[in-house]
């Protein structure tokens, strides 16, 4: 008969075999332990040895710096030997590098912002720029004012530019109208700036011409009491500004137009006063009241 019991397995113990056991690879946490833990082995005399060694080499990197320094500041290579000046037409290129006053200096300290406020003192000079050209040479680029409009004063004809600054040896330009200045102030000067809008209706009002073939257009004038005035074969027309230019023309037109139907001239009309100019017709002061009162009704209908 056979016994059917089953036979019970037998552990590595029973068979004397011992297994074998792989071992696992540290994780990341445990190799960053053990780094920490291979620094703190290291002795505090490699760790000052090491220090001392970077400090020494950043004080020596320091002290040659310092002395390429110290020789580049006396070094007469740099020097500054040249000013170069572009842009130079009306002004004087030997006057812009007297202004500059840089030759000799050494280009790494020479004060560029200063001499560039020299040079843009210039009244013709609308715009400076100063550079430096190594290794040692210095570069003034300029943008000279150009000639605009005419402005007469101390019986000189002067050229102003766009932003009515009173330029200095340019020459006036030809055409358009020339605005004379008739009172003090402002004190006219190169450099000055006078009132360009003065001009700008003066060049307008002489592209509009007279309202009648005449009287004539004879000058313009400009005062700081009365802005600008139209001088006539006959008398003085004060427009003043540009403001209300349209209206102030139909008012003079129409004081023109009623001046010739009575044969009287027409000696002065001040239209800055809208719907009641003062006017003068002839010799008789007082007929100016009635011109005055028509010419409000005219010229609002």
């Amino acid at each position: 008969m056979t016994d059917s019991t089953a036979t019970p397995p037998t552990s590595p113990s029973d068979t004397g075999v011992e297994p074998v056991v792989q071992p696992l690879p540290p994780s990341r946490g445990q190799r960053a332990i053990a780094k920490v833990g291979s620094w703190r082995k290291l002795s505090p005399t490699r760790i000052r040895v090491g220090w001392s060694r970077l400090v020494y080499l950043a004080v020596g990197l320091s002290i040659v710096s310092l002395a390429v320094m110290i020789a580049l500041l006396n070094s007469p290579l740099f020097d500054i030997k040249s000013v170069d000046v572009e842009g130079a037409e009306v002004v004087s290129a030997a006057s812009v590098r007297q202004l500059v006053g840089l030759k000799g200096q050494h280009v790494m300290l020479a004060d560029l912002e200063a001499a560039q406020r020299r040079v843009a003192a210039l009244p013709m000079i609308k715009e400076v720029n100063i550079v430096r050209d190594w290794p040692n040479g210095i570069r003034v680029v300029i943008v000279e004012r150009e000639p605009w409009g005419r402005w007469r004063a101390n019986n000189t004809v002067w050229a102003i530019d766009a932003e009515g600054v009173i330029l200095e040896g340019a020459a006036p330009s030809s055409d358009g109208p020339i605005v004379t200045q008739v009172s003090a102030l402002p004190a006219i000067h190169a450099g000055a700036i006078v009132d360009t809008s003065a001009i700008e209706l003066a060049t307008e009002l002489h592209r509009r011409g007279a309202p009648l073939p005449l009287p004539g257009v004879l000058a313009y004038e400009w005062s700081l009491s009365d802005g600008l005035v139209i001088i006539t074969e006959h008398g003085r027309i004060v427009f003043g500004d540009a403001d209300g230019l349209d209206y102030k023309y139909a008012v003079w037109d129409l004081l023109e137009r009623g001046a010739q139907l009575r044969g009287e001239p027409l000696l002065f009309a001040d239209l800055r006063f809208g719907l009641r100019p003062r006017v003068e017709i002839g010799l008789n002061l007082g007929r100016g009241i009635r011109i005055q009162e028509q010419t409000a009704a005219s010229v609002s209908e």
